[in-house]
Protein backbone atom coordinates (compact mmCIF):
# COMPACT_ATOMS: atom_id res chain seq x y z
CA UNK A 1 0.00 0.00 0.00
CA UNK A 2 0.89 3.72 -0.40
CA UNK A 3 0.69 6.23 2.21
CA UNK A 4 -0.83 9.28 1.21
CA UNK A 5 2.35 11.28 1.71
CA UNK A 6 3.86 9.09 -1.41
CA UNK A 7 0.37 9.49 -3.17
CA UNK A 8 0.31 13.41 -2.67
CA UNK A 9 4.12 13.52 -3.62
CA UNK A 10 3.45 11.27 -7.38
CA UNK A 11 0.62 13.30 -7.90
CA UNK A 12 2.60 16.52 -7.41
CA UNK A 13 5.45 15.26 -9.70
CA UNK A 14 3.18 14.17 -12.55
CA UNK A 15 1.84 17.82 -12.17
CA UNK A 16 5.33 19.16 -12.84
CA UNK A 17 5.79 16.71 -15.25
CA UNK A 18 3.01 17.89 -17.59
CA UNK A 19 3.39 21.41 -16.88
CA UNK A 20 7.12 21.32 -17.77
CA UNK A 21 6.37 19.73 -20.87
CA UNK A 22 3.59 22.32 -21.75
CA UNK A 23 6.45 25.07 -21.11
CA UNK A 24 8.46 22.87 -23.86
CA UNK A 25 5.23 23.16 -26.32
CA UNK A 26 4.73 26.78 -25.64
CA UNK A 27 8.56 27.67 -26.62
CA UNK A 28 8.30 25.64 -29.58
CA UNK A 29 5.24 27.63 -30.95
CA UNK A 30 6.88 31.52 -30.01
CA UNK A 31 10.29 30.23 -31.50
CA UNK A 32 8.10 29.64 -35.10
CA UNK A 33 6.47 32.43 -34.69
CA UNK A 34 9.04 34.49 -34.50
CA UNK A 35 11.04 32.72 -37.14
CA UNK A 36 7.74 33.26 -39.47
CA UNK A 37 8.15 36.87 -38.26
CA UNK A 38 11.04 37.33 -39.30
CA UNK A 39 11.09 35.63 -42.75
CA UNK A 40 8.14 38.30 -43.14
CA UNK A 41 9.94 41.22 -42.52
CA UNK A 42 13.12 40.00 -44.52
CA UNK A 43 10.64 39.61 -47.88
CA UNK A 44 9.35 43.24 -47.20
CA UNK A 45 12.83 44.50 -46.13
CA UNK A 46 14.09 43.35 -49.55
CA UNK A 47 11.25 44.29 -51.28
CA UNK A 48 11.47 47.92 -50.19
CA UNK A 49 15.40 47.76 -50.92
CA UNK A 50 14.58 46.91 -54.15
CA UNK A 51 12.38 49.74 -54.97
CA UNK A 52 14.06 52.14 -53.60
CA UNK A 53 17.12 51.25 -55.64
CA UNK A 54 15.08 50.87 -58.59
CA UNK A 55 14.11 54.87 -57.66
CA UNK A 56 17.73 55.68 -57.33
CA UNK A 57 18.86 53.98 -60.16
CA UNK A 58 18.16 56.18 -63.59
CA UNK A 59 16.10 53.53 -66.09
CA UNK A 60 17.40 55.04 -69.41
CA UNK A 61 21.29 53.83 -69.57
CA UNK A 62 23.67 56.65 -70.84
CA UNK A 63 24.39 57.48 -74.27
CA UNK A 64 27.58 59.06 -73.40
CA UNK A 65 30.23 58.90 -76.43
CA UNK A 66 27.81 55.86 -77.62
CA UNK A 67 28.97 56.41 -81.54
CA UNK A 68 32.71 55.52 -80.42
CA UNK A 69 32.62 52.84 -78.80
CA UNK A 70 33.27 49.27 -80.01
Amino acid sequence: MHSPAMIIASARIEDLHREAAANRLAKQARQARAESRGRIAGVVAGFRSLLQNAADTPVVPKLNDYPYRS
